[in-house]
Parts: C-alpha cells; structure tokens; sequence
C-alpha cells in the first residue's frame, strides 16, 4: 500500500483541516475502510464555548464516510472529562454515553465513534483506526497472535478482543502504556490503531504497517483462480425468485454480482466450511449479518427452501443467545447469497445499502481467502457476534434512522418519462423511496430525468425504451431484473396524439396511434405481469389513459379509440392478475398541457379548431369545462399514480380514477 501524503497539500491547515486531511487518504483505500467503518481523532487546544481555550478531543462521529467527511462530521468533547474516566474499574455502556455526550462542546455535534475513550486514553495527538483487511487476514486465523508477532515482533502491542466500549479502551491504553514505542496496536478480529505526536506519522505508521501485513501475505496467496462466468439468464432467474422469497416481510432489492473475482470465491470446494466461520471484523455483522446463505444449486426452485432453512437457523441463533427481556429481532433473511455457478446477491432496502453489503462481502472473502492461503480462517465465536449484532448502543442507531418512505424498497419503471406526466411520476415515485427506471425513446430526456432525480438524493436509472419493439420491451425488464432483483410498480404512460377527422386520416396515422397508445402498453404490460408473477410477491400496474377513453371528442378518433383500448385492457390484466396479487388500475387525465411534449403545436391547433376556439384560448377552454374549474398538471397526475401504486389502495383492482377536474361525460360507469 502505498502513502498518499501530501506534504504541499497539508501545509497550513489548522489542526481540524488536518483532520480532515488524513481521514479522507484513509477513506480512499477501501482495504481499510468501506462505508462508515475506522474513525479518526486529534487532540488539540480549541476555543470553549464558555471562553477562553481548553484541551479538546475532536473525533469521527459514529457512522460518518472517512472517504468523503466533512468538518461537521467531527464531533469536539472536552478532553480533561474523559482522560480521567480511566481510573475507573468498571463503566456500564450506559453510563459511558452519558459520559461522553455530557462531555460534548456542542450539543448540535453528531454522536461521537463508540470508542471515544479508546481515543482519549491514548496520549498522542493524532490517532487513526481501520479495519485493514491485511490485518484482519493476519488476525483471524486459529493462531492469529504467533502470526502477528511473526510479521511484526515487538513492534505493535496486541491487544485481545473485547467488544468495543471502556473495557477495551482501557485496556488498549495499558497495552500502550506498557511499550510506548510500538508503532501501533492490532486489536484482535477488529483492526489497527496508530498514533503519532504529528498527523504525518500516525498515518504513515498505518500505511507502513498494514503494507507488511501485505508483504506477508502475498508470499502464500497468489489470488482467486479465474473461472467461467455464469450467464446473465441464470443470474436474473435466480435474482427474481431471491427477492419474492426475501421480500414477503418487506421489499428488498437485490442486486447481483456474477465477476470472475467473486465466481472464484463462490466456486471453491470448500465455500460451505470457508464461508460459514463469520465476517472478517464484528463491525460487518449489521450489515452482512453473521453468514450468508450458501445455495445448494443454482436452480431457482431450490432458492425459497434455502431462504426458509437460512431464516430458521437465524432464528435458533437468536433464541439461543437473546436476553428474555428483549423483544427486537432483525429481519431473519440472508444478507448475502451465495450461489456457486453464478455469483453473489446482497440485499438491502436501497440499492446503495446493497452496494454496500456487496462492497463488504467482496473484501471479506479477500481476508478468507488469504487466511486460508496462510492456515485457516478463523472469526469470532457465534456469541461475541451476537453480542454486537444485538448490542444496544448498535440498536440505537435504528431507533435515529428515519422511518421509511412510503415506497421504500420497491422497485418502479416508468415509460414515456422523459416529459411531463412521465417525468412528474418517476420524480414523485422516486421521492416515496422507488428505485425508479426512468424509460423514453428519448435517451437524452430520459438521463437528464434521471440526472435530476439522483441529485434530489433518491435512486433512479436511465433506460432507451421504445415500447412498440417487442424484443426491447422484454429486454428492458430482462434488464431490471438482473439490475435490483425485480419490479414491483409499472406505470405504462407513453403516448402519442394526432388530431384529425376519420374521414381524412391515413392509415399510417391510425396505425401509429394503436402502435404506441394499445400496442405498446400490451407489449409493456404483458413484460410486466410475467415478471411479477415469477417473483411471486404481487405488484402494481397503473395505466395512464385519458378522458377520452370514456368521453371522446370529434376529430380526435385514432387517439381516442386506440386509448380506449388501453383502458379496456387495463380492466382485462386486474381480472387475469388478481390470483397473483397484482393490482392494474387505470389514471384518465386531461388536458394536461405544462410539461407535455404530447401538446404539440399541430395537436393544439386541431384541437382548438374542433371546439371552435382559438389556439391562445384553448387551454383556458379546457379549465372552464370542468367542474372545479381547475387547470389539471403533470404533479396531480403523478399523485393519483402513487396512490394507486401504493399499499394505500391494496385492495384496489380494476379501478379507473379520473384526473381530471370532473368531465361530466367521462364519469367512470
């Protein structure tokens, strides 16, 4: 491993830029941390609140990103009421919190790293934690302490595991206490800890040390033979029926990793010995739980079995160690899966929170794999797990989390939403927390949506679509499958409009409009309703149709007749689905004119000349029509849409619900 220190780029920066600084070329090198994980301190003289200076801890608040932290993602406590907590014999995790938070300098600070005082006993000003996965390799082998001292003799104090809390503050800093000249302390199946009087040091000992453990290691371990990669027809079967066995408590998504790097993992002989030991650092149990499911095969029809015995096994671990008195339980499914001849699946309710599993898992079979070059692998007992999995202090991070969005979980596509009612539906669906496929002929439109949606913070992807093609239609939801595992809400939108009378209008024309506004919500549909019953979790199709569906106007009959056809078919797919747990339900807008590329300059000229108005009049025309005198836009439709997609209308089939101001001739009947 090399340094990434910038003597030019950490000149001048005062003692919490510094901070900064370091943390983030620690954040930069996933072998040491991923998402959340080490944490970093600098003890340093600071302004008091109160006036005048005072000696202050300044540390990582507890679940913050080291790669990409921020000053406000630090917390400031008051050193002198730490350090002399040392003395004491015991101290309860409660009273430790207390402690520590009466210690803060600003109550506005995040929560500061659970190992505050781990930071504070150790007299150096500078101290930097991870969870090195070379040291980790070195460490969690049956005889970890011979191999640590093999590679690093009298230079690193050892300390034994115990859970991360005052215990192992306090016995960290008589580690220390004992050689101050070691370089660092390896905690056992936990990581390194280095120190120095400058930031320089501390993260040039940590570079320096983990890159002997690398040394070390690559002497015996040549890395993952290559193999065969499964095919993307197997990964997708096999992604759907995970997540209809996974998702029957709440919705998951699933995603799939088919690498060579991970085929190598999950192809070994031994995967069911290797993989079943525990993770690499007790601080990956809430993510990746204690072990992942191994498949018995690839075939799909095996997978809810698997499931089934992974979730009893769990729930026999649980009983076997919780406290009585204790009533929470984790989701008893499998985090990660693996599936040899095929890849991995992790699950999570976002996308990025399955990222991160993935993430994870992919470095703890690098620790596995290079203890098992070595000796063996060798993690933490069932019941130390535990103790973290189920430790209160980790609990109370859920209880801070916010709940979840509405649609959180579930996955939406969209067509014809790279414009307005399109657009305003995948926004709104994405904002309930759908991970949203964003589909459009129009491949620009739809990125820029897309685009938009993510930087709002929530999950969306672009995808061409044009929904006449068969082949592409299928392969759009081939697409989503393998992507997050699933659909659960499909909102056929795409249309087209062209004014004319019968009598004069082409055959291309009204072939056209039966092409996209009938055909292309079957091809759409029929994709649709095939995956969601492989997945076998039910879902949601929600067609946007028109008022003219029910109320057709003059001059507009290739539009209205092949709508009509949509909504007809919308009431056939609630009747053919219901057995499956499908909704399909139907939106009639009109006159939705902002936004809308469908308005175009030739469809409001004929429009305005068949209700005898002018052009500039005719949206104001739509307005006083109907009832509530109300102009109807894009926003009020994705509503409607989300409403009926949602759980808020699961006992609602086959429904048509006006969007439209109230057009008497189009009253549903």
């Amino acid at each position: 491993m090399r340094s990434r220190w910038s003597s030019e780029a950490a000149a001048g920066l005062d003692a919490l830029a510094l901070r900064v600084y370091t943390s983030r070329l620690l954040g930069a090198e996933p072998s040491l941390v991923l998402y959340g994980g080490g944490n970093t301190s600098v003890k340093h003289t600071a302004p008091h609140p109160r006036g005048g200076s005072r000696r202050t801890l300044t540390i990582k608040g507890s679940g913050t990103d080291l790669a990409t932290i921020q000053a406000g993602g630090f917390a400031s406590l008051a050193l002198d009421d730490l350090v002399p907590l040392r003395k004491r014999a015991t101290l309860d995790d409660d009273a430790m919190v207390e402690l520590v938070t009466l210690a803060l300098l600003d109550s506005r600070a995040p929560r500061p790293s659970i190992e505050t005082l781990l930071h504070a006993f150790i007299p150096l000003a500078w101290v930097d934690h991870s969870h090195a996965d070379a040291i980790l390799t070195l460490t969690n082998q049956p005889d970890g302490v011979a191999r640590v001292r093999d590679v690093f003799a009298d230079s690193v104090g050892l300390v034994p595991y115990i859970k991360p809390g005052f215990d192992l503050s306090r016995v960290a800093a008589d580690v220390y206490d004992s050689d101050p000249a070691v370089e660092g302390l390896i905690l056992d199946k936990h990581g390194l800890v280095t120190f120095g009087e400058t930031a320089q040091e501390s993260y040039e000992r940590h570079i320096q040390l983990v890159s002997r453990a690398e040394a070390r290691i690559s002497q015996t371990w040549v890395g993952p033979r290559r193999s065969l990669g499964g095919t993307d027809s197997e990964a997708s079967r096999l992604a759907v029926t995970l997540r209809g066995a996974l998702s029957r408590r709440r919705h998951l998504i699933v995603r799939c990793d088919t690498s060579l790097r991970v085929r190598a993992f999950v192809d070994r002989r031994d995967l069911d010995q290797i993989s079943q030991q525990g993770p690499a650092t007790p601080d990956h149990v809430l993510r990746t739980k204690r072990l992942p499911l191994v498949l018995p095969s690839a075939d799909p029809d095996d997978a809810p079995t698997a499931v089934a015995r992974y979730e009893a096994a769990y729930h026999e671990y649980v009983e076997g160690y919780a406290d009585a008195a204790t009533d929470f339980r984790h989701d008893p499914g499998p985090r990660v899966v693996l599936a040899p001849g095929v890849g991995m699946f992790t699950t999570g309710r976002t996308a990025a929170e399955a990222d991160a599993v993935a993430r994870i898992y992919r470095h703890t079979m690098d620790v596995i794999e290079g203890a098992e070059s070595i000796d063996a692998y060798a993690a933490l007992p069932a019941r130390d797990l535990f103790d973290i999995e189920y430790w209160p202090l980790e609990l109370y991070k859920l209880k801070l989390a916010p709940p979840d969005r509405e649609l959180a979980g579930r996955v939406a596509l969209v067509t014809g939403a790279a414009s307005g009612i399109g657009r305003a539906t995948s926004r709104r669906l994405a904002a309930a927390g759908a991970h949203v496929f964003v589909t459009d002929i129009d491949t620009a439109g739809a990125d820029s949506v897309a685009t938009q949606i993510r930087g709002a913070g929530d999950a969306a992807e672009p995808m061409k679509l044009d929904v006449t093609d068969k082949p592409a239609v299928e392969l759009a939801l081939h697409s989503v499958v393998l992507a997050v595992g699933g659909v659960d809400i499909v909102v056929s939108n795409a249309g087209i409009a062209d004014a004319g009378s019968i009598d004069a209008l082409g055959l291309d024309a009204w072939q056209q409009s039966l092409d996209v506004n009938a055909t292309g919500h079957f091809l759409v549909t029929q994709a649709a309703v095939r995956a969601m019953r492989e997945q076998g979790i039910g879902g949601s199709l929600v067609l946007v149709c028109t008022k003219n569906a029910l109320d057709p106007g003059r001059d507009f009959g290739a539009y209205s007749a092949a709508k009509a056809a949509q909504l007809q078919l919308g009431r056939v797919l609630a009747i053919e689905n219901g057995e499956h747990g499908i909704r399909v339900n139907m939106v009639n807008p009109d006159a939705v004119f902002a936004d809308s590329r469908l308005w175009s300059d030739d469809l409001r000229a004929g429009r305005a000349a068949a209700h005898g108005v002018t052009v500039d009049e005719l949206e104001d025309f739509y307005r006083r029509r109907n009832l509530l005198q109300t102009r109807i836009d894009a926003g009020d439709v994705a509503e409607a849409v989300l409403f009926l997609a949602s759980d808020r209308a699961a006992k609602t089939t086959g429904a048509v619900l006006p969007v439209d101001g109230g057009v008497r001739g189009a009253f549903p009947r």
